[in-house]
């Protein structure tokens, strides 16, 4: 077995299906990783998906990364997530976000000016709702207005609830994390520069605004690609970099490591829906900063050098959008076997 890690790395995966991510979750405790975390879209329901994994699971920690914040009422958001922690206690995170602009405005068919500032009293809300057991609920907010009577039949969750963390890839989202959020889940486009010398001053900037003492914990997410050749990976990886690099909530990472023109060049590519062309025009400089991967042996030295230690929990990201489910399924199992730790 390899030298332990500082901060052993769990699986966050995007797309798949339920079963996929179930035969995902079983293999990620089989191996020892400490998490796994699924993400939503529209082809796939996290709250579903966790229900069965923890179901198929008894150890491996779970979470939303992300949940959508503006899809579900805040008494949907409480409702679902009690109901989680009580099939998987203690093992369950709630990772919230509003995603992008289009997608609040085109998916959830809301026109919602301000996200930060809804997302941060949604978060009171569902901690008011979680408490509902000892007072009743009373709130008439700028966004929510919720009324519940007090139930003390309810059986308390654990302390306050599943912790919650707000999805931030801007600075007004992650102010917003560190001021009301139990920790940030992080885009798995950064770099440990990046997180030292903007997340985590931005988190802290957060914090004070509400008098909140001590580090805001940071659930890191990294790119990951695993092949039986350094090619092979790379070209895994370089495609899901492209992919998020081009995105509006990376502006600031771009401008922090000088990347507007290889990123110019990925637009473009993207703009054409060239996708070997967008692959293409990530250097090699970007990959190594920005993502794990490699053989098994490469993306182990990698995670080592670059990413370990960098967040208080870290995860390797694996994507199968838009790719066939068999080879996905082989990635995810890589991973699994290339960081496991039994």
């Amino acid at each position: 077995m390899p030298e332990a890690f500082k901060t052993p790395p769990g699986l966050a995966v995007q797309a798949g299906t339920v079963p996929l991510l179930v035969a995902a979750a079983a293999a990620a405790e089989r191996h020892g990783l400490p998490a796994l975390w699924s993400s939503e879209f529209y082809d796939r329901s996290a709250v579903v998906t966790l229900a069965a994994l923890a179901g198929a699971t008894s150890r491996v920690r779970l979470g939303s990364s992300i949940a959508w914040a503006f899809g579900r009422t805040p008494v949907t958001v409480a409702t679902d997530f009690r109901s989680l922690d009580q099939l998987a206690p203690g093992r369950v995170s709630l990772g919230l976000g509003p995603g992008n602009p289009q997608v609040v405005a085109e998916w959830h068919g809301l026109d919602e000016p301000r996200p930060a500032a809804r997302l941060a009293e949604l978060v009171t809300l569902i901690r008011e709702i979680w408490a509902v057991h000892e007072r009743p609920v009373a709130h008439d907010g700028t966004f929510y207005r919720c009324i519940l009577p007090a139930d003390p039949t309810l059986p308390p969750l654990a302390g306050s609830g599943p912790p919650i963390l707000l999805a931030g890839g801007r600075s007004a989202m992650t102010r917003v994390a560190g001021a009301v959020a139990d920790g940030l889940i992080g885009m798995p486009v950064a770099s440990p520069d990046f997180v030292a010398q903007v997340i985590r001053p931005t988190l802290a900037e957060g914090a004070a605004r509400t008098g909140r003492g001590g580090a805001v914990p940071i659930t890191g997410m990294t790119i990951c690609a695993i092949a039986d050749t350094t090619a092979r990976a790379r070209a895994v990886a370089a495609m899901q970099l492209a992919v998020f690099i081009v995105r509006r909530s990376c502006a600031e990472l771009v401008a922090f490591h000088g990347f507007e023109r290889e990123v110019a060049a990925v637009g473009e590519a993207a703009a054409r829906r060239d996708f070997p062309a967008m692959a293409a025009a990530i250097p090699d400089r970007m990959l190594d900063l920005l993502t794990v991967y490699g053989t098994p042996e490469e993306a182990r030295q990698r995670y080592r050098e670059v990413f370990d230690g960098v967040y208080e929990e870290s995860l390797l990201f694996a994507s199968g959008k838009g790719r066939p489910s068999a080879g996905f399924q082989d990635e995810i199992a890589a991973v699994c076997e290339t960081f496991a730790t039994v």
